[in-house]
């Protein structure tokens, strides 16, 4: 067979191709160190390697993770380890305060240390790790602990039969010829209010009607046509002054009984109060005031419609009342639900008032109503107490129905929530870093063992303010629950960190294998891979020198 130069040239430059690839293989593998430089070096090998990459970078990630989750615990154990020593030390302040020994003066004194205390605590619950908060559960832009306001509006509602117009006059046209106005006369009907089968006495002795229940009174106002708003009332509460005989009643706010009692209210508006057990309803009106001043919202103390003409307006059982009107202040610091309710009417020290703090189902007994009156829960924590005040200016007078409702003031208020913050600390695996200010420093439901730890501070500072012995030494068992509570969230912290720790450990661990095995996989025995370089430079060597013998380099040899 006849070998031509095309052949060899063929067959030449083949070989020396493929003595180059390994060769170059060869120095590449040899200068990174690695066997699999390329899929088609070992496919199989080359889907594991990756396999571990990948799980080498997430355990290398979870890693890191856990260090930025150490120093989050860590700072969160230390804050907690300020707020025990806080606590131990207002324990020896306690003992201090329950020595019999010790003077009113020097209690007043540890009274002042325990309020800056307690606002060293409120800053110790608003502690932040860099721009977070550490006790805000997952709030953590949030500041957990907020002081509020010691003195809070009182809600005031009137439970009760009221009449109102719609109309208001401003104070300035009150004294003035009210325009329109025509002489004439205007009645007032007022009808006793009796139940299915009972007669009041008072009704038992009136004249009846024929279907046997009391005869409906009235009060008839005459006018000229040139009263003023101020006049028409005055001759309307004289005229129910008159209807009852002229009967003095300190509890009345004319001075004497009457079954209706007429008022421009604060809010510019007049108001026809009925009394109690009293409907009122309008009779014929010949001066056109009814009219004018478009009375309407007509309503009793069960909060039904009383019988009204019908172009009068909606009904309204419960009104509320302009702050204004009394300028009712609670002042302190409570969970309690307080309602305060005129039970007789009148002035400072003439009205009487109930509470209740079930709302409504028990009330204590009747008390006088005064300018400051303290209102407290039967327990008689010294934070329970309360004081309902009033602002307005001169004798203001409180008509039976009125309730002044007090809603809660908790002295500190948390502002985060109470989710758990659970990070990845293995594959699948899950731990709650986060503690939060809620369950720190307040009282929880389910444990009775625990305490408001803020209402604790404030009961002991008005104990050892009111130099109350006894206060201050039942104070000092509540002391030991909260130094309990707040260990208790210490060694929670502790146990989380201690299995942060075995994750960590168990992560380098794993890293270690996985490198050792990716290393079995992919990286070259230089030993081996020396003579692989130098058996490779030898076999191209020798390619190359058979080339040149093999390969002519004359025009007459190639043409043969």
């Amino acid at each position: 067979m006849r070998v031509t130069e095309v052949t060899k040239h063929t067959t030449v430059q083949n070989n020396l191709n493929k003595t180059a690839e390994v060769l170059q293989d060869t120095l590449v593998g040899v200068s990174n160190g690695k066997i699999l430089n390329k899929p088609s070096d070992d496919p199989v090998g080359a889907a594991k390697v990756q396999d571990f990459h990948t799980s080498i970078n997430h355990s290398k990630t979870l890693e890191k993770n856990i260090g930025a989750d150490k120093v989050w615990l860590n700072s969160s154990e230390e804050t907690i380890k300020q707020i025990t020593d806080t606590l131990m030390h207002v324990k020896d302040l306690a003992l201090g305060g329950a020595n019999g020994a010790i003077t009113a003066e020097s209690r007043e004194s540890l009274a002042r240390e325990i309020g800056l205390i307690t606002k060293d605590l409120i800053d110790l619950g608003n502690k932040r790790e860099g721009k977070l908060y550490i006790f805000s559960g997952t709030k953590t832009f949030t500041k957990p602990l907020e002081v509020n306001s010691e003195i809070i509006e009182a809600d005031v509602i009137f439970r009760g039969s009221r009449i109102k117009s719609g109309e208001k006059v401003i104070p300035l046209d009150q004294d003035k010829p009210i325009k329109g106005l025509l002489p004439g006369s205007f009645t007032i009907m007022l009808e006793d209010q009796v139940k299915p089968g009972e007669v009041p006495e008072e009704a038992a002795q009136a004249e009846e009607t024929e279907e046997g229940l009391p005869k409906t009174n009235q009060i008839t106002v005459v006018l000229n046509g040139t009263e003023s708003l101020k006049e028409i009332v005055s001759k309307i509460n004289k005229a129910a002054i008159a209807e009852r005989k002229y009967v003095q009643d300190p509890y009345s706010p004319t001075g004497y009984e009457a079954k209706v009692y007429a008022e421009i209210g604060r809010n510019n508006s007049t108001y026809l109060d009925p009394g109690a057990g009293t409907n009122v309803t309008f009779g014929p009106d010949t001066t056109g005031f009814f009219e004018m001043m478009k009375f309407g919202i007509i309503a009793n103390a069960e909060g039904q419609p009383m019988d009204a003409e019908e172009d009068q307006s909606a009904v309204l059982a419960d009104e509320a009342i302009n702050h204004e009107e009394f300028k009712a202040n609670f002042n302190g610091y409570s969970k309690q639900k307080y309602q305060v309710r005129i039970s007789k009417g009148g002035t400072y020290g003439v009205a009487h008032y109930n509470m209740s703090d079930d709302g409504g189902e028990t009330w204590s007994k009747a008390l006088l109503l005064q300018r400051v009156n303290e209102i407290f829960n039967p327990e008689g924590k010294a934070s329970d107490k309360v004081k309902l005040q009033f602002g307005v200016e001169g004798e203001p007078y409180f008509r039976e129905g009125l309730e002044f409702q007090f809603e809660g003031n908790e002295f500190v208020e948390y502002h985060g929530n109470d989710q758990i913050k659970k990070v990845l600390v293995d594959n699948g695996i899950k731990v709650a870093l986060n503690i939060n200010a809620n369950e720190i420093f307040f009282e929880e439901p389910d444990h009775p063992e625990t305490v408001n730890i803020f209402d604790m501070m404030n009961r002991l500072k008005d104990a050892l303010a009111d130099d109350d012995e006894m206060a201050v030494q039942k104070s000092l068992n509540e002391l030991d629950n909260a130094m309990n509570q707040v260990l208790d969230k210490r060694s929670q912290i502790g146990s989380t960190f201690k299995e942060l720790e075995s994750s960590e450990e168990r992560l380098e661990n794993s890293i270690d294998f996985k490198s050792e095995e990716l290393s079995k996989l992919e990286d070259m025995d230089l030993a081996k891979g020396a003579v692989d370089l130098s058996n490779a430079e030898l076999k191209h060597k020798v390619a190359l020198d058979s080339a040149a013998r093999l390969i002519q380099p004359t025009l007459i040899n190639f043409l043969k």
